[in-house]
């Protein structure tokens, strides 16, 4: 059975090449200057590989601040033209996102226009569900801009997997992985030596070693957000977490463990990973995890399963992210922010320093959640459900959507 397939690109787009860091904006790894060329277009240029031609292509256009989202779809858009022709594509924006809030909240209906945001990962990924399902398409596949296709038989092999059987269950999940420049999937260790007690790297090799061992497929402790295939009977029920900042792959497979839905490795599914340098500082990006994981150690605490669900241990997710959300997670993070704080002092970066600092009182009254992040989520995926099936009967958003195509 054919299943069409939606390919959904994020690409995030940061203020003019000129202007400075703003620390208002938006927290992405590394978002492009708008008045830079960026690599959505090597991205997609990499799409016309594929030999299986049954999918269109969604790209958002996902700005790091309000004030600059028009230039960005501007841009996004010139970049896009060239390939209308080649494939079905279509961009969403934040243009297009304050047209579905306007249907949703116009229709009376009590969905809830909250959960459809382009800002911010976690809400990202969830407007690539909105995306795949305006494209009435069966499969959902997410691929980052930085990421290109080399195998043709990519896709061959999503239809050869979704659908299928694995341990009794249909397969609905699938997670793919990536592939280094020099053609490795395994991380090099960190030259940073204030990483010492941060054991991330050491802990995801350790959990990619199951992509060498047969069988194709199997079960998985990890997700790439770049490179996973999810059905629609999937992310008709399940949401990405909005609360969660960055961490989202990796959460949402948590959360398809809550409702007995395992993500699978293909061992066979494997893109290219071509990440730009990141501006981000490293006091910035660690205060990211800070709060991923501190959160998503609570949300496992707080589980109280009910009809349909089953209880996930922290087991389940080890060797990575399991490590990090054991009990000793304030000392790694403690420890990891005191050397953070002295590599800002030989640079005589007084401002990292503090925040670096700052990040340790961040994790002991900042990060812990102030409700039950379980519960939260519960109640977000029941509103998620009810926005879902809004958009599958609604022809007017699909048939703007499908216009651009």
């Amino acid at each position: 059975m054919k299943l069409r397939a939606t390919i959904v690109i994020p690409s995030y787009w940061g203020r003019a090449s000129s202007e400075p860091l703003n620390l208002d904006d938006a927290v992405y790894d590394h978002p492009t200057p708008f008045d830079l060329e960026g690599t959505v277009g090597r991205a997609l240029e990499s799409i016309q590989v594929l030999e299986n031609r049954d999918f269109n292509v969604v790209v958002l256009a996902c700005a790091t601040s309000n004030d600059i989202a028009v230039n960005v779809e501007e841009r996004v858009r010139e970049i896009v033209e060239p390939f209308r022709g080649k494939f079905p594509v279509a961009v969403v924006s934040h243009g297009f996102e304050a047209m579905i809030k306007k249907k949703v909240i116009e229709s009376g209906s009590g969905v809830d226009p909250g959960l459809v945001s382009l800002t911010g990962y976690s809400n990202i990924r969830n407007m690539c569900l909105i995306a795949a399902e305006l494209a009435r398409s069966e499969v959902a596949v997410l691929f980052d801009d930085d990421e290109v296709y080399e195998d043709p038989r990519y896709l061959d092999k999503v239809f050869e997997t979704v659908g299928t059987e694995y341990g009794g269950k249909p397969v609905l999940a699938v997670a793919g992985y990536y592939l280094r420049p020099d053609g490795s999937y395994l991380l090099p260790p960190p030259e940073e030596w204030w990483m010492t007690e941060w054991p991330m790297v050491p802990l995801m090799n350790e959990a990619f070693g199951i992509i060498a061992e047969e069988p194709r497929l199997k079960p998985t402790p990890f997700v790439f957000g770049g490179n996973m295939v999810i059905h629609r009977d999937v992310f008709h029920r399940v949401a990405f977490d909005p609360n969660v900042r960055r961490g989202e792959d990796i959460d949402f497979l948590t959360n398809c463990k809550f409702f007995d839905i395992d993500f699978v490795l293909d061992r066979e599914l494997s893109i290219k990973h071509l990440p730009p340098k990141t501006h981000v500082p490293a006091w910035q990006h660690f205060r990211e995890n800070i709060y991923r994981f501190i959160y998503a150690r609570e949300k496992l605490r707080r589980q109280v399963p009910g009809e349909g669900m089953r209880r996930v241990s922290v087991e389940e997710l080890d060797p990575y992210p399991g490590r990090c959300m054991r009990d000793d997670l304030e000392d790694m993070i403690f420890r990891t922010s005191v050397l953070m704080g002295l590599m800002y002092t030989q640079e005589s970066d007084s401002f990292g320093f503090n925040e670096s600092m700052r990040n340790i009182h961040i994790a002991r009254f900042d990060a812990p959640p102030d409700h039950d992040p379980f519960d939260w989520y519960l109640d977000c995926r029941a509103r998620w459900e009810k926005l879902m099936a809004f958009l599958a009967a609604d022809d007017e958003l699909s048939g703007k959507l499908l216009a651009q195509m």
